[in-house]
């Protein structure tokens, strides 16, 4: 783990959770593998106050926890790094369930999320206060609604079952296991998932056109898995299949179908594969060849954005021939001699790219050895999420810092829209009331959210980046 993880990890669960549970997490990943006697020794927490932080870190799996020894029973604890870099993806997984299924399952997923695991009745009733306070006719919102929302979660596998954390940080025991309701808590890999098939569709309309993107579309809503970047490919589905799905989705499609699937499986991006001849074939999604070309497309255009057109020309022709010579470089670049060995030299120095020798010769003479440069996708991947993560952390602490600033401002504004709402529920026009900041206040409080705004915005993009980047390094990971 690389001190960007550490300290974006720590940082996520210190705006959460406050300072206490952060200096727990970050005692436990210094050390890997801890027990609670060493957390205490290493915190200065009590017993209690380090029961209350590992109790709320496991209901969130931020922790985990193993059982060693046979005669001696010893739990360690330790980070789930996977799970607590997923919490600046929270805002997209809401915002992918309103977008779905409207506010009223936006309001549910954020509380489960916000809760870590819940029973369902409970986090449905604390869904109806919220709900009910918050519009004006509250008979349009009742449990019943609340209960078909929650069915849809789960036939969509956005929410899935859990065990019940015990209450001082211990793990259940099998007592615990049977007793009490079923617990709930919201299943990231689906919208991981999600998100990857989302991303797929855009890739392959940028790539081709609307269309083509349309019958990839088709293909993944038949893919019947939630796995994330576990599967090498997608369920295989047939030509007739494709058809009807087309029929319902974009019926103007259907006649070019064939011949969008002929160009897709000639491609060389190898994305969509033909899997067998018979009955027109049955087709399927490669996403170990997504996430390589994916991942190719975000470095690229990191290499543009921080080098410049020409670096990024140098660089894709790398790439593309894998090992290549200096000479070769300026000449398919079309750049001169000296430019062209000036811009790889810079690559080469910021780590995007390597050189493999090869010598003609036993004596290892410089004058009688290849210099081939080539890209190392795999330790620029590494590279270059470290740098996401401590992108993320800076724009993290630059909107902190700028909220902290305004922080008078801001309470001030909240209070002022309270009381337009509380006037507005009891029939008062919002002109009637006294504004509560003045022109100046409302300038610099804008300006305050116009950055927020921006560093939201550059927020999004670094995750797009860190998803393609992460996809592809699990995938090499587990192939």
């Amino acid at each position: 783990m690389t001190t960007e993880v550490h300290q974006l990890v720590v940082s996520l669960v210190d705006d959460l959770f406050g300072p206490i549970c952060a200096k727990a997490i970050s005692t436990i990943l210094q050390n890997n593998h801890i027990t609670m006697k060493d957390i205490i020794e290493r915190t200065g927490f009590d017993k209690r106050t380090a029961n209350q932080c590992l109790c709320v870190l496991i209901k969130h799996r931020f922790v985990r926890f193993d059982e060693i020894g046979e005669k001696t029973r010893t739990i360690r604890y330790s980070v789930d790094i996977s799970q607590s870099l997923s919490l600046p993806f929270y805002p997209l997984f809401v915002n992918i369930v309103k977008q779905q299924h409207g506010d009223m399952a936006e309001v549910v997923l954020e509380e489960l999320l916000h809760q870590g695991s819940s029973f369902k009745d409970s986090l449905l009733d604390i869904c109806l206060v919220r709900l009910q306070s918050s519009i004006k006719d509250k008979h349009s919102v009742n449990m019943e609604t609340l209960n078909s929302i929650f069915e849809v979660l789960m036939s969509r596998g956005y929410v899935e079952k859990t065990e019940e954390p015990s209450e001082d940080g211990e793990p259940p025991t099998k007592k615990s296991r049977s007793s009490g309701g079923l617990m709930w808590r919201v299943n990231t890999q689906a919208f991981y998932t999600f998100m990857r098939d989302t991303q797929i569709v855009e890739f392959i309309k940028n790539r081709f056109d609307e269309g083509a993107g349309e019958v990839v579309g088709v293909i993944l809503l038949l893919n019947n898995q939630i796995d994330g970047d576990m599967s090498q490919c997608s369920s295989s589905a047939s030509y007739d299949q494709i058809l009807h799905g087309l029929k319902n989705k974009s019926p103007n499609m259907v006649p070019f179908a064939k011949s969008y699937l002929d160009i897709l499986t000639d491609s060389d991006l190898g994305i969509v594969k033909l899997v067998d001849d018979y009955g027109g074939g049955s087709f399927l999604i490669n996403f170990s060849n997504f996430y390589l070309e994916f991942a190719k497309h975000h470095i690229c255009s990191i290499v543009r954005e921080r080098f410049g057109p020409k670096s990024h020309r140098i660089f894709s022709i790398v790439m593309a021939k894998k090992m290549i010579e200096q000479k070769q470089v300026a000449e398919l670049a079309l750049i001169p001699y000296k430019d062209a060995k000036e811009l790889l030299y810079t690559l080469y120095t910021e780590n995007f790219l390597e050189i493999q020798e090869l010598h003609r010769t036993p004596d290892f003479s410089p004058l009688r050895t290849f210099y081939l440069f080539h890209v190392p996708l795999e330790k620029l991947t590494l590279k270059l999420l470290n740098v996401c993560y401590k992108a993320i952390y800076n724009l993290m602490a630059i909107r902190k810092d700028n909220l902290n600033e305004n922080s008078r401002l801001v309470d001030k504004s909240l209070r002022a829209d309270a009381s337009t709402l509380a006037a507005t529920q009891q029939g008062i026009a919002p002109e009637e009331l006294e504004d509560m900041l003045t022109s100046s206040e409302k300038q610099q409080l804008g300006s305050c959210m116009r950055i927020v705004k921006r560093l939201d915005l550059g927020e999004i993009n670094i995750l797009d980046s860190i998803c393609a980047l992460t996809h592809f390094g699990n995938n090499q990971n587990v192939h």
